[in-house]
């Protein structure tokens, strides 16, 4: 019947079902509140949880936004345009982290493993926003041009206790749980987009519950596709050639979005922070 529908009505079918979904999964969450029962992910790193000092309210917050180039290729013009919107609008530091200044931010007892070497250039910035947000915190922003401020954003997360703020989810279509094998966590992130922010622009402290399973969660997926990423080591900027082994939202959005669900109580949301997402690259 869909492929029947699809093919009378075209695009404008599409665009119907995807504003229907998008209007029952509000609704679903509304009448059906997520509350986060670990029992009903067994057998995933979401039924596991960090024991760390949960008590961070009032606690300073680093006032700068890191932005990653992790390639040795020029950074383009829409590239250079979104870091000069960053520096120009966002009311904080920009700084611009590049393979000359990395070792700088690198901490000495938890060195970069030998599985990061092989990774695209895009997997390399999805790393390095997860290392930097556990052991430095502060802002984290996609190299895309911004509208508003981040000064109110720091000023209201840093009197809270929030352990992330960011800005909404869009809907379901921007929630990663396309390669989620887990059904129970694929829907669940389905039905509660509302509760998730955005994973491109955000502010966290250092070394929380949340940051520290991101990270760890992380680090151990990239670890483990070391012996693959030897074999097929990236030879392009995304990881679209040479059989290169690591699926796009792999090491990023779904360890990301699922641990947002998990702690949805602690996040803040501002729509401050979200990026233009038109002619970025």
């Amino acid at each position: 019947m869909k492929r029947l529908l699809f093919k009378i009505f075209g695009r404008y079918y599409s665009t119907a079902a995807i504003n229907f979904r998008q209007f029952t999964t509000y609704c679903y969450s509304i009448l059906h509140p997520y509350h986060y029962d670990a029992g009903r992910y067994q057998g995933t790193f979401l039924a596991k949880s960090e024991k760390l000092e949960n008590n961070v309210s009032g606690t300073k917050v680093d006032r700068i936004i890191y932005v990653f180039w992790t390639g040795d290729n020029d950074i383009t013009p829409n590239r250079i345009r979104g870091i000069k919107s960053l520096e120009e609008v966002s009311g904080v530091k920009v700084q611009l982290v590049t393979p000359e200044n990395l070792s700088e931010y690198i901490v000495s007892n938890d060195p970069l493993p030998e599985a990061y070497n092989y990774l695209s250039y895009v997997h390399w910035a999805d790393y390095l926003r997860t290392y930097f947000m556990y052991h430095h915190g502060g802002g984290y922003a996609d190299i895309k041009q911004t509208s508003a401020s981040w000064g109110d954003a720091f000023e209201r997360f840093e009197h809270s206790d929030a352990y992330a703020l960011g800005y909404p989810e869009i809907g379901f279509m921007g929630v990663a749980n396309g390669g989620i094998e887990n059904q129970t966590l694929k829907i669940d992130l389905r039905n509660h987009w509302r509760y998730l922010i955005g994973n491109c622009a955000y502010i966290c402290r250092p070394k929380t519950p949340f940051t520290a399973e991101w990270y760890k969660e992380t680090k151990r997926r990239v670890i483990s596709f070391t012996p693959s990423l030897k074999l097929h080591p990236a030879t392009d900027p995304f990881g679209k050639e040479n059989g290169y082994p690591v699926p796009w939202e792999k090491i990023l959005g779904e360890v990301f979005h699922p641990l947002c669900l998990k702690y949805h109580d602690r996040l803040l949301k501002d729509k401050a922070l979200t990026p233009i997402f038109e002619n970025y690259r």
